[in-house]
């Protein structure tokens, strides 16, 4: 197959998460466990390993089912965000507060933005309290919670945050959903009794399952008008979700196991994409196997985003230091190591790399 880039949109988005308006696909039960959760018990915690998509499970199809059911649902909120230099704020600023302010305030439509210096001098509840009258049916939505984990040097800001939390969660008509890495969970536990249910209710998202990373193949790919064949679906799931198993000789050998990363999937297919033939219809096993294997698609990928940072329009210095530290990083680490290990490696690289920061 001729290494064609196809003329039009490419459905797949690569290493970013997914936006508002984008299709997910592979996440439908998921997505409706998590509504029903909300929905009955008000404050959720979601948490998965990194790269599961909790970002762009919230974006693309949360938010979305949220509105359907009459929900207000306010701007995302980040806990971490560099906030600008603040004057006149009184005694008490905490920092994980006033980025839950800002975050809220990016969103303001119909009215003119608090400055800074009045967001400093709110708690949580207050803000939230602020005329017009309350919605009864608002959502707070807090994503990278783990944020709020970082420093372990402020632990009375910390606390006075969780404090604020929790008064601003009592009234029942306000809902919260907080969205955090799995490595993290266990660090909250001192914080959760000032919360109304000490998020005791909570929601594991995983990697994809073989059968709704075959969705995620096929449903981008119909939409722009492609079909897979059902033997290139099975063979690309087959090789993105191996492992590799130890065997008594201490050799080990590579077996498809039982979850995908969403990451590298939308990798690998964003690049098998591009590789189309303008008038081609169907993609088949065949293409998947001139396209080279899916550490060789990933590998690829690192080096293409590897060498648009050493041409970005950024100083030699910076992007020579950019590409030399990302290449001998991965020489280093994962030249030798197993495919799978080289996989993750590339696929972070990509993350990082990537002119795009969205959370995944």
């Amino acid at each position: 197959m001729t290494a064609t880039v196809r003329a039009g949109h490419n459905p797949y988005v690569g290493p970013r998460g997914f936006q508002p308006g984008e299709t997910l696909y592979g996440r439908d039960g998921e997505v409706l466990e998590l509504l029903e959760l909300l929905l009955a018990e008000r404050i959720v915690l979601l948490h998965s390993p990194s790269g599961a998509g909790k970002t762009s499970l919230i974006q693309a199809a949360l938010i979305p089912r949220l509105e359907e059911e009459g929900f207000e649902i306010l701007p995302v909120i980040r806990v971490n965000l560099e906030p600008p230099v603040v004057t006149d704020t009184g005694e008490g600023l905490n920092h994980y507060v006033l980025s839950t302010l800002l975050s809220l305030e990016e969103g303001v439509s119909g009215r003119p933005q608090l400055d800074v210096a009045e967001l400093a001098r709110m708690s949580l509840d207050d803000y939230l309290s602020r005329p017009p009258a309350e919605a009864d049916n608002r959502v707070l939505i807090f994503d990278q919670f783990e944020e709020v984990l970082l420093n372990p040097a402020d632990q009375p800001a910390k606390r006075e945050f969780f404090d604020q939390l929790g008064a601003a969660l009592r009234p029942r008509e306000r809902c919260a959903l907080f969205a955090m890495r799995d490595d993290y969970v266990g660090a909250l536990d001192p914080y959760l009794r000032a919360l109304p249910t000490r998020a005791q209710v909570r929601f594991r998202l995983d990697f994809l399952t073989q059968q709704a990373a075959g969705q995620a193949v096929q449903g981008p790919a119909e939409q722009a008008g492609i079909t897979f064949s059902e033997g290139a679906v099975t063979k690309l799931v087959d090789d993105l979700s191996q492992v590799w198993v130890p065997q008594p000789d201490g050799s080990s050998q590579p077996r498809p196991g039982p979850y995908v990363e969403p990451v590298q999937l939308q990798v690998v297919c964003l690049r098998l994409w591009d590789r189309l033939g303008p008038e081609q219809k169907e993609i088949r096993e065949s293409d998947i196997e001139s396209a080279g294997d899916v550490d060789k698609a990933l590998s690829m990928y690192y080096a293409q985003q590897v060498a648009d940072v050493a041409t970005a329009p950024a100083s030699a210095s910076a992007r020579s230091a950019s590409g030399s530290t990302c290449s001998s990083s991965w020489n280093k680490h994962f030249g030798d190591r197993p495919a799978t290990d080289r996989r993750t490696a590339s696929t972070m690289c990509g993350r990082c790399c990537s002119s795009s920061r969205t959370p995944i």
